[in-house]
């Protein structure tokens, strides 16, 4: 994956970081990381798209996450 993730807390605007991650576990945060990795590698190493990858993966795997 490219260095810099637009759509990663760490390179958020000031302000965002808080909302980005907001409510996540680091364990979420790691799969969301480990899944737009893999997007980006199946999309065949694109540069400039972090944030959609970011994005599609947080989907899937908020889309598995479990309200109590």
């Amino acid at each position: 994956m490219p260095h810099t993730n637009d759509a990663s807390p760490t390179n958020a605007q000031p302000g965002q970081a808080a909302n980005a991650v907001q409510g996540l576990s680091d364990t979420e945060l790691d799969r969301i990381r480990w899944r737009a990795h893999a997007l980006w590698r199946e999309d065949g190493c694109q540069q400039g798209r972090d944030r959609e990858y970011w994005e599609r993966a947080e989907l899937e795997v908020l889309k598995g996450r479990r309200s109590y």
